[in-house]
């Protein structure tokens, strides 16, 4: 049995959620992949040409194993506008459409989409498959607006329709998709983390460092950073990853910026961190966010101080994981975290069930069953 796969991320990308998940299904419910790198599913943005070279990092060269084979399309930017679109088609889409149909003819195949399109759209309604299946890693239609927004929850519809399994990083994107009409059996599959690549267990670090690693873009809380920057003035606030958007004006002397590294280097960056931060906006864009770094944050026995958002707000309850809102005791929350000792034994077992095998063996056995 084999997969067609419409990722929802390039395959040559920092390693997420679809490729571990890739890793996992090879070699026990599949012994190929095809890997559909995402076409374009929006109208372009100013900011796309602000920051074209910036985003051009994300691509990274790794080593294709064997049994993946990745295919890159073509694609104008017009998908959200009707009868336009099908420009697409005709310019780019006609061959991979006639190869794909050769290709699927012996029916030993399944349909897997992780980022709904017109071209995922095509595929789970003319070609044949044994089953079709959706993993949804996010909310794709918070992420854009106006025509962009209503194109891909019309595509995430259509494709859902279609499906006989769907997998939800998060419980309200579950939540989100059992709304829509004809969807099949819905399996909750929180995110993880590839704890291998982390070092051996050990007491968080005393230097006084309040760090965040990720993408600062929109959902960014800048001005509850800010307020903790000022409210902590002995303390260093560390934050790291790519800058989306023009940085706030007379930040505090004590809020450090790097630029971003790769995921050796953001370990090791954490490891330093006395306390890991996720200061995230609570909006529609979060509200569906099931954060990596929390993983590994707590993977590494690091306390975490978060605001709730997403599947945040169900984690408070855990030793070490704290809510942060604006208006705070900043100096009590900090005399906390730096008394708060890691019970090792806990650590190891949330590694070994957080881990993305872990994760996605219950994905695996499912596929398997039909």
């Amino acid at each position: 049995m084999n997969l067609l796969f419409f990722a929802p991320v390039p395959y040559q990308s920092y390693w997420q959620r679809p490729h571990f998940m890739a890793q996992a299904l090879l070699g026990g419910v599949y012994e190929k992949l095809i890997w559909i790198d995402p076409t374009i599913t929006r109208l372009p943005q100013i900011s796309d040409f602000i920051y074209f070279s910036k985003k051009s990092s994300d691509l990274i060269e790794s080593k294709v194993p064997p049994q993946i084979e990745v295919k890159k399309i073509r694609s104008l930017p017009i998908e959200p506008l009707p009868i336009i679109n099908c420009l697409n088609d005709i310019l780019f889409w006609e061959n991979i459409k006639t190869e794909l149909c050769t290709l699927l003819a012996d029916g030993e195949w399944d349909i897997g989409v992780g980022r709904p399109s017109r071209i995922a759209v095509w595929a789970v309604n003319a070609l044949p498959a044994r089953s079709v299946f959706m993993d949804v890693m996010d909310d794709f239609p918070a992420f854009y607006r106006g025509l962009s927004k209503v194109s891909m929850k019309n595509s995430t519809r259509r494709v859902a329709a279609k499906c006989d399994y769907i997998f939800c990083s998060d419980s309200t994107l579950s939540s989100k998709i059992s709304q829509y009409e004809n969807t099949a059996d819905i399996s909750l599959v929180p995110n993880g983390y590839d704890m291998k690549r982390l070092p051996a267990i050990s007491q968080a670090a005393s230097n006084n460092i309040i760090g965040f690693v990720g993408t600062i873009a929109s959902w960014f809380d800048w001005e509850l950073v800010i307020e903790l920057a000022l409210a902590l003035p002995a303390q260093q606030v560390r934050l790291i990853g790519p800058r989306m958007e023009n940085l706030p004006s007379n930040l505090p002397s004590n809020i450090e910026l790097l630029p971003a590294c790769s995921v050796e280097q953001a370990i090791e960056h954490c490891r330093d961190f006395t306390v890991g931060l996720i200061p995230f906006k609570i909006n529609e864009l979060t509200d569906s966010v099931d954060p990596i770094k929390y993983y590994e944050l707590r993977a590494l026995g690091i306390p975490v101080w978060s605001t709730a958002f997403g599947s945040m707000k169900h984690r408070f309850f855990e030793s070490n994981v704290k809510q942060i809102r604006k208006g705070m005791d900043w100096g009590a929350l900090w005399e906390e975290a730096t008394r708060s000792k890691i019970e090792f034994e806990d650590i190891k077992s949330f590694r070994s069930e957080n881990d993305w095998s872990k994760r996605f063996q219950s994905m695996a056995d499912r596929l398997s069953e039909k």
